[in-house]
């Protein structure tokens, strides 16, 4: 086949490939707008939730902040009335700043509608479920146990092996200790202890344990759970009160 030939062939080609593509354009062009604006709404909607992402996550940790602040906002008591024996005395000067509170109750309440506020907003974000885990823990403070067990165990459902599903797991297990349920918190605690990667610290969770036990009149158990705190973690913040626990088991033992 000649030089000529061959380049004319390759020409009838790709003439014949253009025309099959304008072809196939031309036909199928309905189809093909389709999936163009598909696939642009796809990457918009892709942008979008992202972007939607970013600001639940913003928002939601601005209203955790706020909340963080107000719990940990100064508590200013009233300044005291007057001397009535002396009417001519100079009144004490206003002590109220900006932001505080006048007791620890008043503070605890106004922390806790807004940690309950940024949870029930953003349930599902990190900052939401931060929020629930302080609201539970200001309930179990005021006293409203059952509260608080309700939102340990939201906490539990949301986090679950992340730290604060952890915490909310130990929180929920106190609830049940100071509802008189000893044996199904001593589980919980147990639970909590031969957790394969635990982020809680386990000479803590061998507290709550060993407290447990001693609650439900089983001091061999109690007195393995603290001398573990004294012997396995010498440099716990519950060694002090582990060895003294021990102290007095050992005393009642010996008497």
């Amino acid at each position: 086949m000649k030089r000529s030939e061959r380049h004319h062939l390759k020409q009838n080609a790709l003439a014949a490939g253009l025309a099959d593509l304008q072809y196939r354009l031309e036909t199928h062009r309905r189809e093909i707008v389709i999936w163009v604006l598909l696939l642009t709404v796809g990457l918009m909607a892709a942008g979008g939730y992202v972007s939607y992402r970013r600001t639940q996550s913003a928002q939601g940790a601005d209203l955790l902040a706020d909340a963080l602040n107000t719990a940990t906002a100064p508590v200013i008591p009233p300044a005291p009335p007057p001397d009535p024996m002396n009417p001519n005395a100079t009144p004490p000067a206003a002590a109220f700043q900006p932001g505080s509170f006048t007791s620890e109750g008043r503070r605890t309440e106004a922390a806790l509608a807004k940690f309950i506020l940024a949870a029930d907003a953003y349930p599902d974000n990190p900052a939401g479920i931060t929020a629930r885990y302080h609201a539970a823990t200001l309930l179990a403070v005021l006293g409203r146990r059952d509260e608080a067990a309700t939102q340990y165990q939201q906490v539990v459902d949301s986090a679950g092996e992340h730290i604060y599903g952890q915490m909310a797991s130990l929180g929920l297990a106190e609830t049940q200790l100071h509802a008189g349920k000893v044996d199904v918190a001593i589980e919980m605690f147990q639970r909590e202890l031969n957790r394969p990667a635990s982020n809680v610290p386990v000479d803590g969770v061998l507290m709550h344990l060993a407290r447990a036990y001693l609650l439900a009149g089983r001091t061999e158990a109690a007195e393995e759970n603290f001398a573990r705190i004294v012997d396995e973690f010498p440099e716990s913040i519950y060694g002090p009160i582990a060895q003294a626990e021990l102290d007095k088991l050992q005393e009642i033992d010996a008497g």
